[in-house]
């Protein structure tokens, strides 16, 4: 289900334009109960890379009235899009003597010299203290073995994880890196400053 009420409830709310859908029947949302609710943030930016895409979803949200009124979310996860144009402008900004491409199965590292290609490295992610870094598969380099590219190492700008927070999944797809984040379940009372708890909690990386 869907409702442009909501939709500009929620964008005031949270301060930023946002996109909400649930699941189940209207009775149920009329009582408080959502189940599946998601909210979808177009064109983020972050002290990192900007992000495409942030959906951020759950398996049930309940809101029950009063004073103060109260909210609870079960199984709460973020999505995380990051887009080719994104990874290029990076690469350009700081002059990197490569080319990061977003494939449909891994992220290629494509290396030159003096604006000659001298190679390519396959690559995927790994998680090391919270900071994704780019682990490199096998490499292409001028007919140099393939250990040379366990000599390749660079972390990626992307948003790190929270003590909270677990990475779920990576998925790739051609010029678009998907990322799924699990948060804990939480409560919370609706009272002065709690867009800025949730935001903290969920998206601590939003300016």
């Amino acid at each position: 289900m869907r409702s442009d009420a909501i939709d500009s409830v929620a964008s005031t709310f949270l301060k930023r334009p946002v996109r909400a859908s649930w699941q189940g029947s209207t009775a149920d949302s009329l009582r408080g109960s959502f189940a599946g609710p998601r909210l979808e943030f177009q064109g983020l930016a972050t002290a990192w890379l900007p992000l495409e895409r942030v959906v951020v979803l759950a398996d049930h949200a309940s809101f029950s009235p009063g004073l103060p009124a109260h909210i609870a979310v079960k199984r709460p996860r973020v999505v995380v899009a990051v887009g080719q144009s994104a990874v290029d402008a990076w690469v350009k900004r700081f002059r990197l003597p490569f080319r990061l491409e977003l494939g449909s199965r891994s992220l290629s590292v494509h290396t030159e010299i003096a604006g000659f290609p001298v190679g390519e490295i396959e690559a995927g992610l790994q998680v090391v203290g919270g900071w994704f870094v780019l682990q490199p598969r096998r490499a292409s380099i001028m007919g140099v073995p393939n250990y040379v590219a366990s000599l390749f190492r660079t972390y990626l700008p992307l948003p790190p994880l929270t003590e909270e927070t677990r990475l779920l999944s990576i998925e790739h797809a051609p010029g678009e890196l998907q990322l799924t984040f699990g948060i804990d379940d939480f409560e919370e009372d609706v009272t002065p400053g709690l867009s800025e708890r949730l935001r903290a909690r969920v998206l601590p990386w939003v300016r």
